[in-house]
């Protein structure tokens, strides 16, 4: 997320110089767009997560079986 907004205010950079800049919406100034670009990092970094956890066999605290006491 601090990605996000450490490089949005490069959105001037965009409006400026990019070769499609005439069918791009400007991104300056554009909070609409900043929220959407939020909203969209952050589920894809939940869902990321969640799949790295899946993958490397992490169980969520809640699932995990209770321990006997007892110390091997």
């Amino acid at each position: 997320m601090a990605e996000n907004f450490g490089f949005w205010p490069l959105g001037r950079l965009i409006d400026r110089f990019h070769p499609a800049r005439a069918e791009l919406e400007p991104l300056a100034g554009n909070r609409r767009a900043l929220a959407q670009a939020t909203w969209r990092h952050l589920l894809f970094g939940l869902a990321l997560g969640a799949l790295e956890a899946r993958i490397n066999g992490r169980i969520p605290s809640a699932e995990r079986p209770a321990t006997t006491g007892r110390h091997a």
